[in-house]
C-alpha cells in the first residue's frame, strides 16, 4: 500500500490557487463571523470552512487593504487601526475595543468590519470579482 506525500503547500495550509508572490494566502480557522483578515506582512488569512466561491470574494476584498496599507494609508495593531482617506487627508485613529472601534475623537464608533471608509472603499472595489 503506497502513500502520497504533501506538497509544501498543503504541509504550510497555503491556498495556491488565491495566492500570489506578494500575498500568499493560508487556510487558518479565525473567529466567530470572520471570514479572511489581511495582515501587515501582505500574508492572508482564510477560513477554510468557507466555500471557495466565498474565500474567493473575500481575497479581492483583503488584497485591498493590502493595497491601502501599502499606500501608507491604513495600518493596524492589536490596538489601534489608523486610516487616512489619501495623502492630503490628516489620520485618524480608532481605538480597538471588544470587536468595536472607536474614533479617538469620539466621532465615529461601530463594529470592526462595519461602514468604515476603509471597508466601503474595499467593498466598492472591482464590484468584488475575483
Amino acid at each position: 500500500m503506497g502513500f502520497k506525500l504533501k506538497t509544501k503547500a498543503e504541509l504550510l495550509g497555503i491556498n495556491e490557487e488565491l495566492s500570489t508572490y506578494n500575498n500568499p494566502v493560508f487556510e487558518k480557522k479565525l473567529g466567530d463571523g470572520i471570514v479572511a483578515e489581511a495582515n501587515r506582512d501582505g500574508t492572508t488569512f482564510v477560513d477554510p470552512n468557507v466555500s471557495d466561491e466565498k474565500k474567493k470574494e473575500a481575497v479581492v476584498h483583503e488584497n485591498v487593504h493590502h493595497e491601502q496599507m501599502q499606500q501608507g494609508r491604513l495600518d493596524y495593531d492589536d490596538n489601534i487601526v489608523t486610516w487616512k482617506k489619501d495623502t492630503r487627508s490628516p489620520s485618524r485613529v480608532y481605538i480597538r475595543d471588544k470587536g468595536n472601534l472607536i474614533a479617538m475623537d469620539g466621532k465615529e464608533k461601530g463594529p470592526e468590519g462595519a461602514e468604515f471608509e476603509w471597508e466601503k472603499e474595499a467593498w466598492d472595489s472591482k464590484n468584488h470579482k475575483a
